[in-house]
């Protein structure tokens, strides 16, 4: 797993499924709106994990979507933006 941006992971599952690991639930919902409904790349489903003060949700992706384009949408979002909506609950 590597840091992406801050608060959220990107790496491959053991069946090389491309996944995000998103430490904040509000953040989680912004980037899956973000990829989903504008860069078409909808998660086929996620788990999550209770933290104090919250949650890290992972996202798993399609097989036939790639880390590379993953990373292409996300990097277009600003770390700021990023931070300013973790902090919105941490």
């Amino acid at each position: 797993m590597k840091l992406l941006l801050p608060h959220i992971h990107i790496g491959l599952d053991a069946q090389r499924r491309v996944l995000l690991v998103i430490h904040d639930y509000e953040l989680f919902d912004f980037i899956s709106d973000y990829l989903g409904d504008d860069c078409d790349l909808p998660h086929e489903y996620q788990s999550s994990v209770q933290r104090p003060g919250g949650e890290i949700i992972t996202m798993y992706f399609p097989f036939s979507t790639t880390e590379t384009e993953v990373e292409h949408h996300l990097l277009k979002l600003s770390p700021q933006e990023i931070e300013r909506i973790y902090k919105l609950n941490n």
